[in-house]
Order: structure tokens, then sequence, then C-alpha cells
């Protein structure tokens, strides 16, 4: 680069430097060049910023009662409005999400871009609300492109779409993930609509048809890394299985190589990403699309980076050494959806969209300041702010700085950033006045900031529904739409992580009010570890499919669990299985003496049946007398101490051992811990004893298929994968050992499939039920 382009230019980004260890110098490059462009043209900005100004009050006089009034008797004012509003979008479209100006001529037309994007929008829109979810988006999208309509990739996208619906946190979902799923799938195929503008509808249609796997893979994504990966509590996902997802991302970003499923962690949002990274490959083969992938992993290591950001690590750079992150992240996600999306790119696309995307990322920071505030996200606008730099000005400096020196002056970028941007920053600071007023005393303003400030907290609220575009209506719609859903259509693993927390807290709980200071910290270890929670996650299954509404009451949550995991302790015992992991962590007696730890095992027993004997404070006493007597039978020597002691008997015994003997041992062993978690509430609601019958035989056929998965898992799965000793099964009986490996696995298929039919002859939706067998049948660990 010569010095003078090093003094006067942004930096001139190229294919070639999309490979993170090549962007830095770049990106340093353009701040420190846009910094000394802000320090030196304060009237630039000045009058960048009364246009904003100008644009909102434009916006808010359209929408007074006497515009209204004129525009019912004046319809042409109408047409003319939406023209206006239209066009504006149109060229908003062609600078944000191409990079470029819009050929006049097919701004004249209009129908090229509104094709592309504005009509696609709406309808889209309309679509949801009329088809209430994934319907309505394959509907309205086969309508608006013409050319999808009867490909299987249309169906295949329903699927996965519901799919996904289904498998992303709760949390997640009602945050409106799914609006961004659904946003960015759309505007990829906007900008492929706009790419083959001119060509024959043959054309079109396979290239929609191509890029569409892509374009919901990279919503997807979207959703996945950003709003659960990066920003999940960590209960949702365990640490080790984040840091082995955050290695297999890097290693398929950076080598495109396969990666096995075996390798992949046992999470659903884990098992979406690899799916995902098979759908890139097989429509963006590594070999001749590296550049998306480079552009992929930078942006990704750019998010992870800005999510683990703590505020002392900026105490030295100060909150500017966030500034390339920042940009990376938001520029890299245009690259990307125009590689995905475009057939070819020209030389100056790269320098222009990577130096222009970085104006949205403050906006949205402004937006999402209070979400991110409680999320305890640092963004610019949660930052305690370090009297060196000022993200309110910057906000408008950059979206000035773009005009200027990435489009030259161009009058049509000049309007079309301040129009939309002064629609998407008025739709939050008109709602909230006193808020946007306070920003008057946070940072330092100019008085042309100032003035647009005041000017947006004067706007009616009645002016705020008006304030929209098509691709913030689509947001918003597909986002309050998709952002309910059955309980009982979730993905059965989903619903146990998503109500881990709530489980986690009553175990804590319950174990707390155990009086016994000796053994606290032993009761602390085995309960509060990381655990999967299973049992009591059957019981909130059964409920939710019974209709059950509110809390279940605690103490028969925690007593579940105190009974499992007293029978975990148990088991591991040298007298026992003598197992030295569980849990992913040191079984209890290898970090506590065997005796203390025997004794604690103990007081859960006791203490789940007194808590057992609490429940007559929400059941009639005679049905929770039953319900005791019911668990001592399930826990006593007929019961699960009788599947130990064969289990016990059949390691030590050298004579022949049956497949019928061993499923004998796993009914009484695992099958009644899975019954205990279930028939319990039942006899709680006083349900028909069919009822009771069928959750039985449910329960009898789940057990097995949990206990043979566990005799596979233990033949073909590591420690690590397993989070507790593998080849502990060596020299036991199993059905591996008895069967060999696969009719071992055609029996658990047979079982699973009983306990399927089991659940279809209840007369209550078992969804959540069935779904948790097949994950047993499935897991990795």
């Amino acid at each position: 680069m010569s010095v003078v382009a090093e003094l006067l230019e942004p930096f001139p980004f190229r294919q070639g430097d999309l490979e993170h260890s090549r962007l830095e110098e770049g990106v340093q490059h353009t701040l420190a060049h846009y910094a000394r462009w802000r320090d030196g043209n304060p009237a630039a900005i000045g009058s960048h910023v009364e246009q904003y100004t100008a644009q909102l009050r434009a916006i808010a006089g359209r929408h007074t009662p006497a515009a209204a009034l004129l525009r019912r008797v004046h319809p042409p004012r109408r047409r003319r409005e939406l023209r206006d509003q239209a066009l504006l979008e149109l060229n908003y479209f062609g600078v944000y999400n191409l990079s470029e100006v819009p050929d006049p001529a097919d701004v004249a037309r209009g129908e090229v871009l509104a094709r592309a994007h504005a009509r696609t929008a709406r309808e889209v829109v309309e679509g949801i609300e009329r088809g209430r979810g994934v319907a309505g988006v394959v509907e309205s999208l086969e309508r608006r492109f013409p050319t999808l309509r009867g490909v299987a990739e249309t169906r295949w996208l329903a699927e996965r779409l519901d799919r996904l619906h289904r498998t992303l946190p709760e949390t997640v979902v009602q945050a409106g993930a799914m609006g961004k799923v659904v946003r960015t799938l759309v505007g990829v195929l906007a900008i492929g609509g706009y790419d083959t503008r001119d060509a024959g509808r043959a054309a079109v249609r396979e290239h929609l048809t191509r890029i569409l796997p892509g374009a919901y893979a990279y919503g997807a994504a979207y959703a996945v890394i950003d709003d659960s990966f990066q920003d999940l509590p960590g209960e949702h996902m365990l640490p080790r299985e984040r840091d082995r997802l955050h290695r297999l991302i890097l290693r398929g970003l950076s080598t495109g190589g396969a990666i096995d499923p075996a390798d992949v962690p046992d999470h659903p949002l884990a098992e979406e990403m690899h799916d995902l990274y098979g759908i890139a490959l097989q429509v963006y083969p590594f070999a001749t699309h590296r550049h998306l992938y480079h552009a992929a992993e930078s942006m990704y290591l750019a998010q992870h980076r800005d999510a683990a950001r703590r505020p002392d690590e900026l105490r030295d750079g100060g909150l500017e050494a966030a500034y390339p992150d920042i940009f990376l992240k938001a520029g890299l996600s245009r690259v990307v959806a125009n590689i995905l999306g475009r057939r070819r790119l020209d030389d100056g696309f790269y320098a222009r969209c990577l130096n222009t995307i970085f104006l949205s990322q403050f906006k949205d920071d402004l937006v999402d300041r209070e979400e991110d505030r409680q999320a305890g996200r640092l963004t610019p606008f949660t930052h305690p702010g370090d009297g060196r730099t000022n993200p309110l000005l910057d906000l408008f400096a950059y979206d000035a700085y773009v005009v200027e020196q990435v489009y030259g002056g161009d009058p049509v970028a000049r309007e079309a950033l301040t129009g939309v941007g002064a629609i998407k920053l008025a739709t939050h600071l008109c709602a909230d006045p006193p808020g946007t007023l306070r920003l008057l005393d946070q940072y330092p303003v100019t008085p042309e900031i100032a003035g647009f400030l005041r000017t947006a907290a004067g706007v009616p609220r009645r002016v705020l529904p008006q304030l929209t575009t098509a691709d913030l209506r689509l947001k918003r719609e597909a986002a309050a739409v998709m952002g309910r859903r059955d309980p009982n259509s979730v993905d059965a693993r989903t619903f146990v992580l998503d109500r881990l927390p709530r489980i986690n807290e009553i175990v804590h709980n319950c174990h707390a009010q155990v009086n016994a200071a000796e053994l606290a910290p032993i009761l602390a270890y085995t309960m509060d570890g990381p655990a999967k929670r299973l049992r009591p996650a059957l019981t909130l299954m059964l409920a939710e499919g019974l209709g059950v509404r509110g809390d279940m009451p605690e103490s028969l949550l925690g007593a579940i669990e105190l009974f499992h995991t007293a029978s975990l302790i148990f088991d591991d015992l040298p007298a026992q299985d003598d197992a030295t992991l569980r849990r992913g962590r040191p079984a209890a007696h290898t970090v506590f003496d065997e005796g203390s730890v025997q004794l604690a095992a103990i007081s859960m027993l006791s203490s789940g049946f007194g808590m057992l004997a609490r429940l007559d404070r929400h059941y009639p006493a005679h049905r929770v007398t039953d319900v005791v007597a019911y668990v001592g039978t399930v826990l006593g020597p007929q019961r699960l101490c009788r599947g130990q002691y064969l289990d016990l008997r059949y390691a030590r015994d050298a004579s022949p051992v049956t497949g019928e003997d061993i499923l004998e041992m796993y009914r009484l062993k695992t099958s009644t811990m899975v019954e205990a978690a279930l028939v319990p509430l039942l006899m709680l609601l006083d349900r028909p004893r069919v009822e009771i019958e069928l959750v039985t035989r449910y329960a009898d056929h789940a057990g097995i298929v949990f206990q043979a998965r566990d005799d596979i898992l233990d033949a073909t799965a590591s420690s690590e994968q397993l989070g507790k000793d593998s080849g502990n099964d060596v020299g036991k009986a199993n059905l591996v050992r008895v069967y060999g490996l696969a009719q071992a696995r055609r029996l658990m298929e047979q079982h699973r499939d009983a306990a399927v039919d089991s659940c279809a002859a209840l007369p209550f939706d078992t969804r959540l039920l069935q779904g948790i067998v097949e994950h047993f049948a499935a897991r990795g660990r």
C-alpha cells in the first residue's frame, strides 16, 4: 500500500485478506484512519447528524392526525409515501446488504430490488402470520420466489426449521432467535435474487435452489453460536462440552476436514452445528470456497473473543481495544452472506463491505443495551466507560465516515443510511423518552446529537407502530410468532436442559435442608456436581404431557434425585463396581473416606422418604401414604436392591448367565428408577390404573434401552466421552458379552419401539417421553 493510500483511504480489503491472521492489519488501519477522520471533520459529522434529525422529523410529520386524514382524502399522497419508503429501503438494501449503490435503472424500475427484498420481507411476514410458523415461512418463500415452488429443498427447509425450532433453548426462542434465522435466510435469498435479476427462469431456479441450504445453515448457525453457545449459562452446556465444540468448530472452518460424529459432544446444539457444517461443505466445497471458510472462521473467532471479554481486560487499551472484534464480527457477517448468495463478487466488494458494516453494530448495541446489561454482555454501551471513547459519537461519526470515505459522499448512500438509520434508532429511542434524555448526561454529545436525541424523545408514542421497515418487521413478526412453542413438541434433551437450572436449585435446597454437618461436604459434592437430572426431568415431562401447570412440589423432585444419587454412590463403591469416575469427576469414595460416603448415601435415602411425606401439603394424605409405600417397595429387597445383588453375583459367579438373566437384572436395577420417577405422580393425581400399567410398561422398556446403550458405550466409547469409566464391564455379564454388539443393538431397538408403543396407547401427550427414550437409544454418554 502506498504512503498516500495509507494516509487517505480506508484499508483496501481483498479476498486474500479474509484469513484471520491477515485481517488484523486491515482492521487496525481502518479504525486508525476513521479516528483521524472523526477528529478532523466535526462539521461533516454534524451535518450528517442533522440529516438524521431531518429524516426523523419528516417521518413523524407523516404520521400526525392531520397527515393521516389527508392521506385518506388524497390516496395519491399515500401511494407516493409508500413508493418513497420502498425506494429508501431498496437503496439501503443495496448500500448495506450488497455494499454498492444500486444502479439507478434498477431502482427506477423498482421491480428488481423490490422482488429481491422489500416485497419478499413483507410477504414472508404475512405468510408467517397466516401459517403461524414454519409452514408460513416456506409457503411465503415459494410464493415470493416461484422458482422454488415444488423443489425438494423447500420441503427439506421446512423440516430443518421445525427441528431447529424444537431444539433451541427456550430462552433463546423467546428472545427472538427464530426471527433472526428467518431474516438471515430471506436476506441471503434476496441477495441471490438480486444477483440473478437479469437471468432466465432456469438459471434463477438453479441458483436459488443451490443456495437455499447454505442460507438456512448460516441463519441457524447464528442462532446456535451467537444466541446459544456464546450466551447460555454454564448449566446448559458443561465447560468440557463447550471446549470440545469450540475446538471442533475451529478445526472444521480452518481445514474443511470431516468431523467424526463420535467426537461431537452429546448435546443437541453441538449436533445441530455438526449438521450445519456438513450442509455447508456439501453446497460450498472447501477446495473452491476456502475464502468463505476463512471469513466464517475469522468472524467466529471475533465473536468468541468478544463474548469472553471482561471489563477489566480493557483497562489498558480502553474501550477502543474491543472495537476490532466488533468490526470483524459485524463486517464479516455481510461478507459471508454475499459469498453465499452471489455467483461472483467484484474486486472492490470486500473493501466496501468490511469498511461499512461496523456502523450497524453501534445501533444494535444501543438498542439492546438493557438486554445486554441484564445478561452481563460487554458492549460499547454496557461498558462503564473510560473517558477516552464515546460510543454515542462513534455511532453517528462512523456512519458519516462511510458516506464520505467509502462511498465518496454519494447522496443516495447518505439518504439511505440516515433514513433507515433514523427509523431503527427512533424505534428504540421514542419508546423511552426519559432513557433517551439520560443519554445526554451519560455521554459527551455535540449540539447536533443532542438535537437528534431531543427530537426522538419528543416523537409521540402513537408514531411508534409506523417506525419500521420491511426488514425490521420481518424480524419482529417472525420472532413473535415463532417465539411461542408447545413444550411437548420440544426436543426432549432441550426440555431437560431448559429445566436444569431449576432442578439443580431444587436439589440443592433439598440436600441443604438435611441436618448433617459432618456429611454436608459429601452431600454437596455428590448432589451439586454436574448431572443430567434425568429422573426428576422425567417427572416434569410426564407432568407436561398431563397438562399439569404450575410448579411441581419441590419435595417430589428432590426426593427422586436423592434416591437416584444414593443408588449411584452405592454402585460406585469398591465392594460394588469399584468405579473411579462419576459425572465427569472422581467418584465420591475416591475423594472422601468410604465409610462416610456410605453414610451420606444412607442419609439421602432417609431424607428422601421424609420429603415424600411432606407431599400431604399438596395431595390427599392417603395418596401420599400409598406413594411412600410404593417407593419403599421399588427401592427395597424385591426391586432395586435385588437388581444390584444380581449384578454383583453375575460378576463374581463363574456359572453361565443368560440374556434373560441380564434383562431381569436391568429391569430391577434401572427400569425401577425410571418407574419411580413417573408412577408417583400418577398416583398422586389419582390417574386410572390402566395408565399406571402402561407407564410402568414404558419404564420397563426404557430402563432396558438405557442400560443396553450403556453396555454398547462401555464397549465402544472412551472415558472422556462417557464422563465415567469405560471398559468397566469387561469380565462382567452384559448384553454385549452375551449377544455381541450387533444383536445388543437390535435388542435395544426392539425395547425402544416397545416403549414408544406404550406411549402411543396412553390418552395424553407423550411426545416428550417418546423423545427421551429415543435419546436413551442414541446418546453418546
